[in-house]
């Protein structure tokens, strides 16, 4: 019964162990029963390594194309599997295409530049654009335009400028009226009870206003008849020179007018001289070919006589 129990207890602490403490429990145990532990299994000799194979090497089977509607992987949705696989150097390829795409562009450059200068060299380029062929009417209308345009911008702006002097006039008239009227109530009441420094102060500076706008008012008055002068010798002198102009443009207008009856009056001439030598030449076609004529009738009654 001991034996029994031993032998199930060893059973049980074999299982349980691992294999250095199975080796340690076999040694153990064998020196406990006189004998010795059995030697280790030899070495199994290191693999020779293989020849190379001088047989020829099979091409790789490409796989089968999917059927429609179904994926590589064999079923009809895709997964990460059916995607593109990279394969190869990619600096190597990289480099591949950027070489061919840089011999792109230079050919293209190279071929553009050539065109460029081919043009230049070739072709009658323009750099400005050559003035519209008016009529001398015409270029006389466009400058009666730009003088009535002139006149209206000065007498635009001659309008302004007496706006806005009438405008400080105005004003300055307006505080003189106002000045006038607290200068006189100054001065009443200077005259019924008397005024302080402040108020006696303020009296002398209106009266030193007062006569220093009377002053302005009267130059104001000389500078506008000055001026009214001035524009109206202005006025003058631009009739004058407006006068002037259109003489001239008359004188012009004339010549032209004569000049374009000189030319018709050629050209009327031409016609008839070209009427007359066709009239002339058609009469001497007449007058061969009724020779002609005559001579034939001639000879006619000369083979039938």
């Amino acid at each position: 019964m001991s034996r029994l129990l031993m032998a199930v207890t060893a059973a049980r602490l074999q299982s349980g162990m691992s294999s250095s403490g199975k080796l340690l429990f076999n040694a153990t145990r064998y020196l406990c029963a006189g004998k010795k532990a059995p030697p280790p299994p030899p070495k199994a000799p290191p693999p020779k390594a293989s020849k190379p194979s001088t047989a020829p090497k099979c091409k790789p089977v490409p796989p089968p194309k999917p059927k429609p509607g179904f994926f590589p992987s064999g079923g009809m949705h895709a997964v990460f599997s059916d995607l593109p696989k990279p394969e190869g150097d990619f600096m190597k390829e990289w480099s591949a295409k950027n070489s061919k795409y840089s011999m792109f562009m230079l050919s293209g450059l190279l071929a553009l530049i050539g065109s460029i200068y081919l043009s230049y060299m070739t072709l009658e380029l323009y750099a400005g654009v050559p003035e519209y062929p008016y009529t001398e009417e015409e270029k006389e209308e466009f400058e009666i335009e730009e003088e009535r345009l002139q006149e209206e911008k000065e007498a635009r702006e001659q309008r302004h400028q007496d706006a806005v002097e009438a405008r400080e006039v105005a004003m300055r008239a307006r505080l003189a009226k106002e000045a006038m009227v607290r200068e006189s109530e100054l001065m009443n009441k200077d005259m019924e009870g008397g005024l302080d420094d402040k108020e006696a102060a303020e009296l002398q500076k209106l009266a030193v206003e007062r006569e220093a706008y009377a002053e302005w008012e009267k130059e104001e008055a000389k500078r506008r008849e000055e001026k009214l002068k001035e524009r109206e010798q202005i006025a003058k002198e631009k009739a004058k020179v407006k006068a002037e102009r259109d003489k001239e443009r008359d004188m012009k207008r004339k010549e032209r007018e004569k000049l374009l009856e000189k030319e018709e009056a050629e050209r009327e001439k031409a016609r008839e001289k070209a009427r007359k030598e066709r009239e002339k030449s058609r009469k001497e076609e007449e007058k061969v070919k009724a020779q002609e004529k005559a001579e034939k009738e001639k000879a006619k009654k000369a083979l039938t006589a």
